[in-house]
């Protein structure tokens, strides 16, 4: 921003002041800029070697699993990995870690297919001008199926040594309100991102804002943005719903380019907003396209068959497992193995959901004796120590095993592997008007609530997570959520 740009936004915006580079901060600002940048750097380069020695490992199984005349073949295609680098480079998956947040390796399988079958496809055209002999098809097969398991797992060891190697990216939030606040605790709450939430800066700032905050200080007004950034090394801006106004937001959003910050914007209206976003461009104008409740007859029936198949296959599988549990349940306390209880499914239907039982028999007469040690959030009901769960019970709920006969449920019908969290007939109740939408998808084995905090969660905000999996819903979101789900079972996190 130009001098002139700062006069005229400083006479609309009293408050708020231009930036101010003095000159013996000129010299530290280029150092600090090379500094936030050097991370991104060898993120970049750490992901492009690990794509390298993922394709060079897939190439070499193929030559290990393959006659030896197909190693000239194999090692004229290994030749090619520079120009597959510069594939991925194109198709953007080096550059987009540097202005998120939450860098998920699973986010980019989609571009990851993307390269692999545009690249194989570029060896077969290349390989007669190469003059290689031709890869037969069981070639390509094994290198494919090697290749997606091991770029995926190489560029997740990537990103988790330089997360290691490097302190965390220091953020400041531009904001005093409940949203900032509830984006402070979010990065907090998962510690993966490597991101550090130093504090809030907002003008003018409530005087009841510190009753919302109790963790996230507040460093300072939005006059001196420029200083705060500076003093406490800020790497990263997040901008969400600041009371400033428009100028005045443009503002630090350019004194922020200008310090070399990366920049995170909590959109507006972000309560509907999904994954399922389609940028467009109006003239100059960005624009954001939302996905409807609409879904396909053809897709619903996909995700239906998912189901049987899964759950049809689990309970085979899983069979000596479950009447090992079933034993200890029986042997460990009186009462029935499972536990039945009503629970609200798609379309308002009522329907049995099993569960291996954890508590003593007759828990539920106790429920009310207990309700002052009750933890949760709104018309949930948990204690981290119920005295009502058995010995088994607890090492059951710590390993999510006591949910395994709700694949039965799966098999009928009443449940999905993957879906809205099926509440209680109490529960239900409390979820009113848009929220209900959340029904319009049966209930599932595990939702975004297991993977992002279980009981961690909020009600309000468990709700508001059903309802923008609903509206967001497609089968590649079901299938990261099954894959996310293991990871989180096995750290046992909002238990």
């Amino acid at each position: 921003m130009d001098a002139g740009a700062g006069v005229i936004a400083g006479e609309r915006n009293p408050g708020f002041q231009p930036p101010r580079l003095r000159s013996l901060e000129i010299e530290g600002l280029l150092q600090a800029g090379a500094a936030l940048t050097r991370r991104d750097s060898i993120r970049r380069w750490a992901l492009a070697l690990a794509d390298a020695a993922a394709l060079a490992m897939a190439f070499g199984i193929v030559l290990l699993t393959t006659a030896p005349s197909s190693g000239g073949s194999v090692a004229g295609a290994a030749a090619l990995l520079p120009f597959w680098i510069v594939l991925n480079k194109l198709l953007g998956l080096y550059d987009r870690d540097a202005n998120l947040i939450h860098k998920s390796t699973l986010d980019e399988l989609p571009g990851l297919c993307q390269s692999l079958a545009f690249g194989t496809g570029l060896v077969f055209l290349l390989a007669p001008v190469l003059l290689l002999p031709e890869l037969g098809r069981g070639d390509v097969a094994v290198f494919l199926g090697a290749a997606a398991v091991l770029a995926p797992s190489a560029r997740g060891l990537a990103r988790l040594a330089v997360r290691r190697s490097y302190t965390e990216e220091r953020c400041v939030i531009v904001g005093s309100g409940l949203v900032a606040s509830l984006v402070g605790r979010k990065i907090e709450a998962h510690p993966e991102y490597g991101v550090e939430v130093v504090g809030l800066v907002d003008v003018p700032f409530p005087a009841d804002a510190e009753d919302d905050d109790e963790v996230i200080p507040h460093l300072g007004e939005l006059d001196r943005f420029e200083d705060i950034c500076l003093e406490h090394g800020i790497e990263r801006v997040v901008i969400a719903f600041s009371s400033l106004s428009h100028e005045a937001l443009l503002d630090v959003i350019r004194i922020s380019k200008r310090l070399h910050m990366k920049i995170t914007v909590v959109p507006r209206l972000f309560e509907v907003i999904g994954h399922a976003v389609e940028i467009d461009q109006l003239e100059g104008m960005t624009l954001m396209g939302l996905r409807g409740f609409s879904r396909t007859r053809s897709s619903l029936m996909l995700k239906r068959t998912i189901d049987i198949a899964g759950s049809g296959a689990g309970l085979l599988v899983l069979s000596p497992l479950l009447l090992a549990i079933a034993l200890a349940v029986k042997l460990n306390s009186r009462g029935p193995v499972l536990f039945d209880q009503c629970r609200i499914g798609r379309d308002n239907k009522p329907f049995q959901m099993l569960k291996f039982r954890t508590m003593v028999d007759g828990a539920d007469e106790l429920k009310e004796s207990l309700s002052h040690l009750n933890e949760a959030d709104g018309p949930m009901f948990k204690i981290a120590d119920d005295p009502r769960v058995t010995r088994v019970g607890r090492l059951l709920r710590r390993t999510s095993l006591d949910e395994l006969p709700q694949l039965w449920n799966v098999l009928r019908g009443e449940m999905s592997l993957v879906g809205p969290r099926p509440l209680v007939p109490s529960e239900d109740d409390h979820v009113i008007g848009w929220h209900r939408a959340r029904l319009d998808l049966t209930p599932g084995l595990t939702g975004p609530w297991q993977v992002l905090g279980r009981t961690a969660i909020p009600f309000q905000e468990m709700v508001k997570l059903d309802y923008l999996y609903v509206s967001d819903w497609s089968l590649w979101n079901d299938v990261k959520l099954l894959i996310q789900t293991a990871p989180v079972v096995m750290r046992r996190r909002g238990q």
